[in-house]
C-alpha cells in the first residue's frame, strides 16, 4: 500500500503515478482531483502533477485506508475503521473548514491542524466502551433536546453536569452550555448585526455607518436610559439581525448530495401541463424563455421569500411584532424544498413596533446580495461535479398574507383601490350605514353573452357591460411608480393627496424596493399571496 510504502522506491514512485492516472480515467480527465497527501487530507483539489509530487514528498494521509473519495467501492459489510461513526462529521468539518474561492489550495497549517483536533472530536466514544455516540453526535443530540423542549441555560448546565457524573469515568462529556455553544462554532456561518433607526428611517451602514443620530429624524442611534434620560453610548436601540446568503449557498453545494438534490428540477419537468413543483409554473418558464444562459445551468437558484410577524413571547398580542424573512430554495424537490431545515432565516426585523412600509429599510442588505448574485455571481465549489462554478440566483417572487403583501408591494390592501389585481378599476361602493366599502363588479370576468350580467335584482340594479380590467403586471406597476419618492420613518408626516393628483398613484404608498433588482420588472406575479386553507376548502365546495 502507498501508507506503509518506502516512498524512495521505484516500486512507490509507480504506483502513486498509476493511482492519479487511475484517478483521472476514472473522473473524465478533470483539471485537478482531491489530494489525499498527509497536507491535504482530500480537503483541497490540486493539479495531477502536484498530487504526484504530494504524495511522493509528503506520503499519503494514513487514516484514508478506503480510497472512496477516489473511487474505490466499498464493502458495506466492512466498518470504516476510524471514520464508522465520523464519515457525516468528516463530511461536516471539510464543508466548514475548507475555502470555496481559493477551494483548490493548499490547507494552512494552522487549519489543517484545527480539522484534526476536530475530528478527533468527531471520532472520539463518549466514554472508553460506548459504541453509539462520539463527543459530536452526543453534543449535537443534547443540543436539539434543549431547543426542542426550551430548556433554560441553568436547566441544561444541571442536566450536562448530573450525565457527566453518571457516565463512566475518563468521559468526553461537555459540562456547560458555554462549552456546547464554544464546541458547536465551527460549524456558525456567522450572522450581522446592523444598526437601525428607531423610527426605520434608515440603516447605520455604508455611508451612515459612523453616525450617532439619525439624519432625517434627529433620533438617537444609541438607547436612552429611562431614568436619567442619558445615552448609553455603545448601546444601540435597535438591531437588526442579518444572515449573509451567500456563504449558506456555498456550504450546501459542499455537500455531495445536496449538490444533486439541487439539480431535480431539470431533470424531473413535466410535458403534460400538469404543475407538481414551481419548475413546471409559467413564472418558471419565462425566466427560461427570457434569460437561457441563467437557465442552461441547473444549478443556478431561484428562490421565493416569505415573511410575516409574529409575537415571539408565545403570546396573541399584538404589542411586540418581530418579523422574520425566510428565503426558500425551488431547486429542491418538492419533499424537501418546503422542509424547515431547508428553508433559510435571512433576516431578523426586531420590534416592537412593526415595520410596516419601511420594511424596504430592512430588506436593503439582502436586496445587494441578491443583485450580486444576479449580476456577477458567487465562486461556489460544487462537490458533485468536483469543480468550482460561479453561482447566480433570482427571487422568482414573495409569498405573504394580505397585510403583508400590501407593505411589501407598497400598495393598498383597503379602502377604494385594494384589489391589487384591478388596482385602479377596483370597482368599490362606500356603504353610509355601515361606514366600509363594498367590492362590486364581479360580472365584469363573465363571457359577454352571460345572462348574469343582466339580472339586475340579483345583484346592484344595473346591467353589467363593462370588461374585465388588465392585470397589473410588474412592467405596469414598475412603469407608474418610476419617478415615485419614497419617505422612509415612522416620525414622517403621511403623504398628502394632491387635488389633481393622478388616479394611477392613488393606490400605492411606495416604490417597492423589489425592483432594484434588474429582473423584477419582468417577472410574471412577483408579488403574492397566500389563501387560507379554510378559505379555499370553503371555495372548492
Amino acid at each position: 500500500m502507498l501508507i506503509l510504502a518506502c516512498r524512495v522506491t521505484d516500486d512507490y514512485l509507480k504506483g502513486a503515478w498509476h493511482f492519479v492516472k487511475s484517478v483521472e480515467k476514472k473522473f473524465g480527465h478533470p483539471e485537478k482531483i482531491l489530494c489525499p497527501c498527509r497536507s491535504c487530507r482530500n480537503l483541497s483539489h490540486q493539479p495531477v502533477n502536484e498530487v504526484y509530487e504530494h504524495l511522493v514528498i509528503k506520503g499519503m494521509d494514513p487514516t484514508y485506508t478506503q480510497w472512496y473519495f477516489h473511487g474505490e467501492d466499498v464493502n458495506g459489510d466492512e466498518e470504516m475503521v476510524g471514520l464508522n461513526v465520523g464519515g457525516d462529521a468528516y463530511d461536516l468539518y471539510r464543508a466548514a473548514f475548507m475555502n470555496d474561492e481559493a477551494g483548490m489550495e493548499e490547507p494552512t497549517q494552522m487549519a489543517d491542524q484545527k480539522f484534526n483536533e476536530h475530528l478527533n472530536d468527531a471520532e472520539t466514544p463518549l466514554y472508553p466502551s460506548c459504541k453509539n455516540y462520539t463527543k459530536l453526535s452526543a453534543t449535537v443530540a443534547l443540543y436539539k433536546l434543549k431547543t426542542t423542549y426550551r430548556m433554560s441555560n441553568r436547566c441544561f448546565n444541571g442536566m450536562l453536569e448530573i450525565l457527566h457524573d453518571m457516565l463512566p469515568s475518563p468521559n468526553h462529556m461537555i459540562k456547560s452550555m458555554q462549552e456546547t455553544k464554544f464546541f458547536l462554532k465551527t460549524f456558525d456561518l456567522g450572522f450581522e448585526k446592523i444598526h437601525a433607526c428607531v423610527n426605520d428611517c434608515c440603516l447605520f451602514r455604508g455611508n451612515e455607518a459612523n453616525a450617532d443620530i439619525c439624519r432625517k429624524c434627529g433620533a438617537s442611534r444609541w438607547k436612552l436610559d429611562k431614568h436619567t434620560k442619558k445615552i448609553k453610548k455603545s448601546v444601540p436601540a435597535k438591531v437588526l439581525i442579518y444572515f449573509p446568503i451567500i456563504p449558506r449557498f456555498q456550504r450546501m453545494f459542499r455537500s455531495k448530495e445536496m449538490a444533486e438534490e439541487l439539480r431535480w428540477h431539470f431533470e424531473h419537468k413535466r410535458g403534460d401541463g400538469k404543475m407538481d413543483h414551481p419548475g413546471d409554473s409559467a413564472a418558471w418558464e419565462l425566466v427560461d424563455d427570457k434569460w437561457p444562459t441563467f437557465a442552461s445551468d441547473p444549478r443556478n437558484l431561484r428562490l421565493g421569500l416569505a415573511t410575516d410577524g409574529f409575537n415571539p413571547f408565545s403570546n396573541l398580542s399584538s404589542t411586540y411584532s418581530c418579523w422574520p424573512v425566510m428565503l426558500v430554495t425551488y431547486n429542491l424537490p418538492p419533499w424537501l424544498c418546503m422542509k424547515k431545515e431547508n428553508i433559510m432565516l435571512s433576516l431578523l426585523i426586531p420590534g416592537p413596533r412593526q415595520p410596516g412600509n419601511d420594511i424596504d429599510i430592512y430588506l436593503q442588505p439582502l436586496i445587494d446580495e441578491l443583485k450580486l448574485l444576479w449580476n456577477e455571481g458567487a465562486i461556489v465549489y460544487d462537490a458533485f461535479d468536483n469543480t468550482n462554478f460561479n453561482l447566480r440566483a433570482l427571487l422568482l417572487w414573495t409569498v405573504n398574507d394580505f397585510p403583508a403583501y400590501g407593505n411589501l408591494a407598497g400598495c393598498s390592501t383597503k379602502g377604494k383601490f385594494a384589489c391589487p389585481v384591478c388596482a385602479n378599476d377596483t370597482k368599490s361602493r362606500w356603504l353610509t350605514f355601515s361606514r366600509k366599502f363594498a367590492y362590486m363588479g364581479h360580472r365584469r370576468f363573465l363571457p359577454p353573452s352571460h345572462t348574469a350580467r343582466k339580472k339586475m335584482p340579483w345583484f346592484d340594479g344595473d346591467v353589467e357591460k363593462g370588461s374585465k380590467p388588465r392585470i397589473m403586471t410588474g412592467r405596469r406597476i414598475y412603469d407608474t411608480l418610476e419617478n415615485f419618492v419614497n419617505e422612509w420613518g415612522k416620525s414622517s408626516k403621511k403623504r398628502k393627496r394632491k387635488e389633481d393628483e393622478d388616479e394611477a398613484m392613488m393606490m400605492w404608498k411606495k416604490r417597492s424596493i423589489f425592483f432594484e433588482l434588474p429582473y423584477w420588472k419582468v417577472l410574471k406575479f412577483p408579488l403574492t399571496f397566500y389563501v387560507s386553507k379554510k378559505l379555499f376548502t370553503w371555495f372548492i365546495k
